[in-house]
C-alpha cells in the first residue's frame, strides 16, 4: 500500500510538473512550490486520493485559484492510469465557475477514472455547477461527489436534480448549505423517488421560507417508494414535529434506510414520540441523531421506552436537548435491556447527579465503553460527576463524507 502510493505520487508528480511547466509563468507562481512540496512529502496522497485541502497547514496562505485547476486538469488528462488519483479533495479553496469548468471538461472525457470528487467551501455558483452537471452526464466512474458550502441556489439544485435522471453511477451526494430553495428540495425528493443508484445524500440546511413544510413532507413520501437510499442528513432543514410525524409515518415501513440526521431542528417532545412510535417498529434504522432540538425529559423517556424493545439502533445522539435527570437516567435503564445500542452522545444537557450516578454504573459494569460516548465519570470528595470528551472513536462514519 505505502509503496503503490509512493509510486502514484512520485508518477503524478512527474506528470503535474510537466504541465505546470507548459503553462506560462505558472511555475514561478507562489503555489506551484507548495504544491511540489506537498507531493515530494506524500502529504497530499492518502489512498489514492489527491488532497489538496485549502485549509492544510501547507495550503493555508496558498489555497488553490483557478489557475491551479487548470494545470491540474492538463496534468490528469497526460497521467498514466496506474499514477492517476482515484479521487480528488479540492475543498477549502478559492476555485470559481471557470475552476470548475477546466475540472468538468476533464470528467466527461471516456479516460477519466476519477471515483471521489470533494469541493466544499469553494467560490463558485450554479453556472460552474451546469457545467459540471453536463460532464457527470457523460462520466461512469464518478460515485461521490460533496459540494457542500457553495452558493447553488435555486438554479444549481435543479440542475442537479436533472442530472441524477440521467447520472447511474453517483451513490454519495453532499449538497448541504448550498441555499437550496424549497423547490430545489422538492425536485431532488422527486428524483430520489424514481433513483435506484444513490445511497447517501445530505440536503442540510437549505434556505426554506415556506412554514408549509412542504419539502418534508415530499421528502417522507419519496421514503416509502425509494428502496435503496440508505443515509439522510436532514439537519437545519427547520423540521416541526408536524414535519417529522410525517417523515415517521413512512419511516415505519421504510426497510432500506439506516442513518437519518435530524439534528438541529425544531422537535419538541410531541416529535419525540412520533420518533418512539417508529422506532417501535422499524427494524432498520442504526443510527439517529436529534442533537440540538428541544425534546426534554418527556421526549427522551418515550424514546428510551421505544429503545428497550428496538433491536437495530446503535448510535443515538441527544445532545442539547434540554434534557434532565428524567429523562437521562430513563435512558440509562433503558440501555440495561438493550444491547444493541452501544454508542450514546448527550454532552450539553443537564447532567445532575442521578444522572452521573447512573452513567457511571454504566461503565464500571462495561455496558459502555470509553470510546462509546461523549462523556467521562470522575470522582471528587466521593461525588461522582461526567467531564465532556471529544474522543468517540466510535463515532458515525458518514457515507458522504
Amino acid at each position: 500500500g505505502l509503496v503503490a502510493m509512493a509510486t502514484m505520487a512520485a508518477s503524478f508528480l512527474e506528470t503535474w510538473q510537466n504541465a505546470a511547466f507548459q503553462e506560462e509563468a505558472y511555475s514561478r507562481c507562489k503555489n506551484y512550490s507548495a504544491l511540489v512540496s506537498l507531493l515530494i512529502l506524500h502529504e497530499s496522497t492518502t489512498d489514492g486520493v489527491l488532497k489538496w485541502r485549502g485549509n492544510q497547514p501547507a495550503l493555508k496562505h496558498n489555497r488553490l485559484t483557478d489557475w491551479d485547476v487548470k494545470v491540474l486538469a492538463c496534468a490528469l488528462r497526460r497521467v498514466q492510469s496506474a499514477g492517476a488519483p482515484s479521487g480528488l479533495d479540492l475543498g477549502y479553496n478559492s476555485i470559481t465557475d471557470e475552476g470548475l469548468w477546466h475540472l468538468s471538461e476533464w470528467i466527461k472525457e471516456e479516460t477519466c477514472s476519477l471515483k471521489t470528487l470533494h469541493l466544499s467551501y469553494n467560490d463558485f455558483t450554479h453556472v460552474g455547477v451546469s457545467k459540471l452537471c453536463d460532464a457527470l452526464q457523460f462520466n461512469k466512474s464518478l460515485h461521490t461527489i460533496v459540494l457542500d458550502g457553495n452558493t447553488l441556489g435555486h438554479v444549481g439544485g435543479l440542475q442537479v436534480a436533472a442530472m441524477l435522471q440521467v447520472n447511474l453511477s453517483i451513490a454519495r451526494l453532499g449538497l448541504a448549505s448550498t441555499d437550496l430553495d424549497t423547490d430545489s428540495v422538492i425536485a431532488m425528493a422527486t428524483v430520489l423517488g424514481a433513483n435506484k443508484v444513490l445511497r447517501a445524500v445530505d440536503i442540510s440546511r437549505p434556505l426554506l421560507h415556506s412554514k408549509m413544510e412542504e419539502s418534508t413532507i415530499h421528502l417522507s413520501t419519496m421514503l416509502q417508494v425509494n428502496n435503496s437510499l440508505q443515509e439522510l442528513h436532514l439537519a437545519k432543514h427547520t423540521i416541526t414535529d408536524t414535519g417529522v410525524e410525517w417523515l415517521c409515518r413512512y419511516l415505519s415501513t421504510n426497510a432500506t434506510l439506516k442513518h437519518l440526521n435530524l439534528s438541529c431542528n425544531r422537535l419538541s417532545q410531541d416529535g419525540a414520540k412520533h420518533l418512539s412510535g417508529m422506532l417501535r417498529v422499524n427494524s432498520t434504522l442504526t443510527v439517529l441523531n436529534i442533537s440540538s432540538n428541544c425534546i426534554e425529559d418527556d421526549g427522551l423517556c418515550s424514546i428510551s421506552e421505544a429503545v428497550k424493545s428496538n433491536l437495530s439502533l446503535q448510535w443515538l445522539d441527544v445532545c442539547s436537548n434540554g434534557i434532565g435527570d428524567k429523562g437521562l437516567c430513563a435512558l440509562a435503564a433503558a440501555l440495561w435491556k438493550n444491547s444493541s445500542l452501544t454508542t450514546v452522545l448527550l454532552w450539553g444537557n443537564t447532567l445532575g447527579q442521578p444522572t452521573c450516578n447512573a452513567f457511571r454504573v454504566l461503565f464500571e459494569r462495561l455496558r459502555l465503553k470509553p470510546d462509546d460516548t461523549d462523556v467521562r465519570p470522575y470522582e471528587v470528595d466521593g461525588t461522582n460527576f461526567l467531564a465532556r470528551t471529544d474522543h468517540c472513536t466510535n463515532n458515525c462514519i458518514s457515507l458522504v463524507y
